[in-house]
């Protein structure tokens, strides 16, 4: 069982150091002003005056963190074989809907003042 693992961890480690050297080897070299330069926060502005960022994008990744979290812990829940496992899925399942219903109808009411 073991040799198996570290024959495993020596074949993930040969091949992830071959497809490094391949992309090195093959990977075009073509330097420019720009991306010789040193900087922090991404390639220079286009304009003087900075765009605000929208709202929304941030709550949509949030949404689907939640999402994702959800199917992760009910699926969990689901495969339990007690009794007890199905009523804390179901109130689990409860929850998480009531938290993305109430998220969604704040989101749509923002962008309504937004709008207006």
């Amino acid at each position: 069982m073991i040799e198996t693992f570290f024959l495993y961890a020596l074949f993930v480690s040969v091949g992830v150091f071959l497809l490094y050297f391949l992309g090195v080897a093959l990977a075009p070299f073509a330097p420019s002003h720009v991306k010789n330069e040193h900087f922090e926060c991404g390639l220079p502005a286009s304009s003087s005056t900075p765009k605000k960022a929208n709202f929304g994008f941030f709550v949509y990744a949030i949404m689907f963190i939640v999402a994702d979290m959800t199917g992760l812990f009910f699926s969990l829940f689901v495969f339990g074989l007690d009794r007890h496992a199905s009523l804390m899925a179901s109130l689990f399942a409860l929850i998480m809907a009531l938290a993305i219903t109430l998220s969604m109808h704040e989101l749509q009411k923002e962008n309504k003042e937004n709008n207006a």
